[in-house]
């Protein structure tokens, strides 16, 4: 979900590699000399977003120091020709950066206010110098990419990592949002939701720069170390249906029963599995799925709907302590004919769970489907 546009025809980039240590790699990307990046932030750039920036590239700082050093670190510009200059542009707009690595000269990396956290460690790895791996000759073994032509390209020979921060999810710039620009090739592979670097993300770096030895800690910050999530690949989860249901969530892959509504994908990877509530033979009813029993505490809840259809009705998310269930959000009508994103988070002072309800309308075009359900302890990571 990195926010550049490399070609008008580019549906999807996929995982960042890095260019040789020399500094110049075979596609004539420059490193930054010893890893010192100068950096600079226009007026335009809010004490929000900018500090959201100033987190990420420490977070990037802290998890590849090896050897006693940094290896790589951005300081405040004083009067180096060579820097980078972060800048905004409207809410709608991607961030770009022309090419990877230095580029010579003022360098303008755009941010936007509603920019995801995972897209901003995108642009500074794309900044680092790291290349994209539709380019890697290895990628159809793992994926499919449905664009026409790309070249292929140096690269570290890490394996194939689903877990990169660089990794994109199935729909990313998809020109129709129902059909993904990537699909897994092999059934139970998901495609996850990140917001640090993996293990070879920071290898990369390391090797991309020189400063890494063998047998180095590696010193990563796993920020979703604690999330429980379900891609219903194979089950429910510790998902259960609720004993009040009017009918039950099913596990479907592919189109739905009912052209015109519900999903043709799922969301984890182009070929598996979501929970749906399907309206066909079930107008007007309800169907809920409930958590496990959690802890009281401050929590997140982020999970992918798609209410597609003319008769979409309602989706809600409820908290229940005891007997007693309470509304927390609602989802109203059509919701586009996309899977979106929810992602809130609650406090809760007893022990409860939460209970995701799917409420049907009055004819079959009403499927609600829902995939990638995460939960953590603490606020949520945007």
């Amino acid at each position: 979900m990195i926010s550049l546009r490399l070609a008008a025809s580019l549906a999807v980039v996929l995982q960042c590699v890095f260019c040789a240590p020399q500094g110049r790699s075979g596609d004539n990307v420059e490193l930054w000399p010893f890893g010192r990046i100068p950096i600079t932030f226009t007026n335009t750039v809010n004490g929000f977003t900018r500090e959201r920036v100033l987190a990420s590239i420490q977070e990037i700082q802290f998890d590849t120091y090896s050897g006693g050093r940094d290896c790589i670190t951005y300081i405040p510009r004083k009067n180096e020709v060579d820097y980078v200059e972060f800048s905004t542009e409207s809410q709608d707009s991607f961030g770009r950066v022309a090419k990877p690595g230095r580029i010579g000269g003022r360098q303008v990396v755009k941010v936007t206010d509603s920019m995801a956290k995972a897209d901003i460690m995108q642009l500074l790895m794309y900044t680092m110098g790291s290349y994209n791996a539709f380019r890697r000759p290895d990628r159809d073994n793992f994926v499919k990419t449905f664009f026409a032509k790309v070249n292929d390209t140096t690269f570290f020979k890490s394996p194939f990592d689903y877990n990169s921060v660089t990794f994109f999810y199935p729909f990313a710039y998809a020109k129709d949002p129902s059909k993904p620009t990537m699909q897994a090739k092999y059934e139970g592979e998901v495609f996850p939701w990140s917001v640090s670097l993996s293990d070879f993300d920071i290898e990369n770096v390391r090797a991309g720069y020189g400063c890494g030895r063998v047998g180095d800690v590696i010193h990563r910050q796993n920020l979703l170390s604690g999330a429980v999530k379900c891609s219903f690949e194979n089950d429910l989860c510790k998902w259960t249906q609720d004993s009040l249901n009017d009918f039950d969530f099913v596990r479907n892959n592919g189109p739905t029963k009912s052209n015109g509504t519900g999903p043709d994908y799922d969301y984890s990877n182009g070929i598996g599995y979501y929970a749906l509530a399907e309206a066909h033979g079930h107008h007007n009813q309800k169907a809920r799925l409930v958590s496990p029993q959690l802890a009281a505490g401050t929590y997140c809840l982020r999970f992918y709907y798609y209410m597609s259809g003319k008769d979409v009705n309602r989706a809600t998310v409820n908290i229940r302590v005891g007997s007693v269930t309470k509304e927390f959000k609602a989802l109203e009508g059509e919701q586009a004919n996309q899977w979106n994103v929810f992602n809130d988070e609650f406090t809760v002072g007893q022990n409860f769970q939460v209970v995701l309800e799917a409420a049907m309308g009055q004819s079959d075009l009403g499927d609600i489907a829902l995939d990638d359900v995460y939960y953590y302890r603490g606020r949520c990571i945007v």
